[in-house]
């Protein structure tokens, strides 16, 4: 398979570039600093900024904190080789403050796979704790906290969450929504008074080049299992219902909430378009290896319902032409792995 950091298509960025639109005029030579910039939410964003900046002739700057600048160079060479790009090798918690102006935060990171949930609690706070003093300090435009659907108060009956929705309690017995809700609350206090605008984007459920096939992802898994030819395993029941978010589209959404999103609220970013998890086991394998065996382990899934409310006032309305999940599965293996799925 190939590596996670060969490059993006150029198709997908130019439909991030024209999904953004009027977006890019607002940074026209500004400066944005970039955390988790080679993962799957960090390396779409930046890719797509320096894309754009390209397109336009506009000078675009970039900084990419990178815990370790050598695996960085050596994942996204077309990234960290980029003249406009300056890599800064540092722990987030510990990061120093970059010289020259910051304009933008871009605050996507996330601990290791893995991580238990008092380390990973204590992970994000001072990330982002000092990612916060540098926004402030820097008298920064706008910091975009790429946070999680995962904070809302599961709903009886079940039903699309909503920016407005209850948020899991801030106390009481620790979880990963809870401790994503705790940052939010951070973030608010911390610029509260404060020049920088916070804008929130409540990820969903994604599919696209660079999500990890590995993971805690089941449609990255299925792809996995696809293109080994199966069985395509589902460690539920199948019934948890999910919708999925191409990744082109979740980075002109993101750039949308940066830039145009009201200062101090939350948007959800996501597929309003709901499909079970058997059901998109099944999809993949249509797409990627049809009479591939489906292998349904039955056990119990963390959340049955999780999926977004996409009202038409939504930062990325539902006017704008979405990839559909067909095409994002094709893609998704085709970037992966060698050859071309798509039919002729």
């Amino acid at each position: 398979m190939k590596a996670m950091g060969f490059p993006l298509p150029p198709e997908d960025l130019e439909h991030v570039f024209n999904a953004a639109g009027e977006c890019w005029s607002g940074l026209e030579g500004r400066r944005v600093l970039f955390t988790g910039a080679s993962g799957f939410f960090g390396s779409w964003m930046l890719e797509s900024f320096l894309y754009a900046g390209t397109r336009l002739g506009l000078p675009f700057r970039a900084i990419a904190v990178s815990r370790d600048a050598k695996r960085f160079s050596k994942s996204l060479p077309q990234l960290a080789c980029d003249p406009r790009v300056e890599i800064l090798e540092s722990d987030a918690a510990t990061l120093p403050i970059p010289d020259g102006p910051v304009d933008y935060l871009v605050h996507s990171l996330v601990p290791d796979a893995g991580t238990r949930l008092p380390e990973m609690d204590a992970f994000f706070r001072a990330a982002t704790d000092r990612l916060l003093d540098i926004a402030v300090r820097k008298t920064s435009r706008a910091f975009l906290l790429c946070s999680t659907g995962a904070v809302y108060q599961p709903k009886v009956p079940p039903a699309p969450f909503s920016e407005d929705d209850l948020l899991v309690p801030p106390d009481g017995p620790i979880s990963y929504g809870q401790i994503r809700r705790r940052i939010e609350d951070r973030c608010h206090n911390a610029l509260a008074g404060s020049r920088t605008a916070l804008k929130i984007a409540r990820g969903f459920a994604f599919v696209g080049p660079r999500l990890p096939l590995d993971a805690n992802f089941a449609i990255g898994n299925f792809i996995r299992d696809a293109l080994a030819g199966g069985p395509i395993i589902i460690q539920g029941d199948g019934t948890a219902v999910r919708s999925y978010l191409y990744a082109s589209d979740m980075a002109a959404w993101l750039w949308r909430v940066l830039l145009n999103g009201r200062p101090g609220s939350a948007s959800n970013v996501g597929s309003g378009i709901a499909m079970t998890i058997a059901g998109t086991a099944r999809e993949v394998a249509d797409a990627i290896a049809p009479g591939a065996n489906i292998c349904i382990l039955g056990r119990d899934d963390a959340r049955s319902y999780y999926m977004p409310e996409i009202s038409a006032e939504s930062l990325y309305p539902p006017s704008v032409p979405r990839i559909a999940l067909r095409e994002a599965i094709l893609k998704t293996a085709n970037f992966a792995s060698p050859g071309d799925l798509f039919p002729k």
